[in-house]
C-alpha cells in the first residue's frame, strides 16, 4: 500500500516537470523572459505549499530517512533546491532585463534554471516518491 505522503509528493513533481518546457521556452523570450517564466514560479510555489504538507505531516514523529521512507531532511532538501531555482529565475530576469548583460549573462542564467528543474524533477521522483511505492 502506498504511503499518504505519495499524492502531494506526485504533485509537486508533476508541477516541475510540467515546468521544464515552459523554462526551455521561454528561454527564446529574451528579454521577455520573467513574462514567459512566471508560470514556472507559480508552479513552484504550489509545489513548495505543496511539501510543506508534508513536512507538517513528517514533523511530529521527526522522521528522518534512513530508516523512514523519507524524511524531514529529503524534504526539506526539494524545497531548499525550489528555493535555489526561484533565485536563478530572478538572477535570469534581471539578466534579461538590461541589454548588456542580455548577449553575455542570460543564455548560461536561463540554462541554469532548466539544469535545475531536470535535477529537481528526478531527486522528487527517484527520493521522495520510488521509495513509498
Amino acid at each position: 500500500m502506498a504511503s499518504i505522503l505519495l499524492p502531494p509528493c506526485i504533485t509537486a513533481k508533476s508541477l516541475v516537470t510540467a515546468s521544464i518546457p515552459i523554462a526551455t521556452s521561454s528561454i527564446a523570450l529574451a528579454a521577455g523572459y520573467a513574462g514567459g517564466i512566471a508560470v514556472v514560479v507559480t508552479n513552484l510555489a504550489t509545489a513548495t505549499a505543496t511539501l510543506n504538507g508534508v513536512i507538517t505531516t513528517l514533523t511530529p514523529a521527526a522522521a528522518v530517512a534512513p530508516p523512514a521512507r523519507i524524511g524531514l531532511n529529503t524534504v526539506g532538501a526539494a524545497i531548499t533546491q525550489i528555493v535555489t531555482i526561484n533565485a536563478s529565475i530572478t538572477a535570469a530576469s534581471s539578466a534579461a532585463a538590461v541589454p548588456a548583460t542580455l548577449v553575455s549573462a542570460f543564455p548560461a542564467a536561463a540554462a541554469l534554471v532548466v539544469t535545475q528543474l531536470v535535477a529537481l524533477d528526478i531527486y522528487i521522483g527517484t527520493i521522495l516518491i520510488t521509495p513509498q511505492l
